[in-house]
């Protein structure tokens, strides 16, 4: 049973990225509306998970299944990695605001707010191009215990 389930970490675990940085980024937006200011204290914890579950599904990505038969490939693990990346970015700059003791204002806010914003397309484009990959080329899908669509020859190891 535990070895079926980590076969299967990487679909398990990208669904939290995608929920954790949506629900993030509304609720930081819900924050600004209602009270015209972020302060980096809230909502902290969910960006610090945002990017922890982010590195957790870049880690778990079974690229051997992918290489093959997929012409996208290259634009989900660069987004993936971007993603990441920018979630970084945001728990960094929540980390130098609360070390200063300021709250987001005017320029920062809307710096902050483009930044999570630019989080949350590039993981929503992380997951369409991942989902392009396994329900439209079938990639890392077993029917009877095959691949739909099999790695080709020599791709396997990651030789190009």
């Amino acid at each position: 049973m535990f070895q079926e389930v980590f076969s299967h970490i990487h679909p398990i675990m990208v669904h939290f990225p995608i929920a954790i940085i949506i629900i993030a980024t509304i609720y930081d937006f819900l924050l600004m509306i209602t009270k015209r200011k972020v302060s980096p204290k809230q909502g902290f914890w969910l960006w610090v998970l945002a990017f922890l579950s982010a590195w957790i599904a870049v880690g778990t990505g079974p690229e051997g299944d992918a290489r093959g038969n997929t012409n996208v490939f290259h634009y989900h693990e660069q987004l993936a990695d971007l993603t990441t990346i920018l979630a970084f970015i945001v728990v960094a700059v929540r980390l130098f605001f609360m070390y200063k003791k300021k709250e987001f204002l005017k320029f920062s806010l809307a710096v902050y707010c483009i930044l999570s914003l630019l989080c949350t397309v590039s993981v929503l484009s992380v997951g369409y191009f991942g989902g392009k990959m396994v329900y439209d080329q079938g990639v890392g899908v077993k029917m009877n215990g095959k691949y739909v669509n099999p790695p080709k020859a020599g791709k396997l190891n990651g030789n190009d």
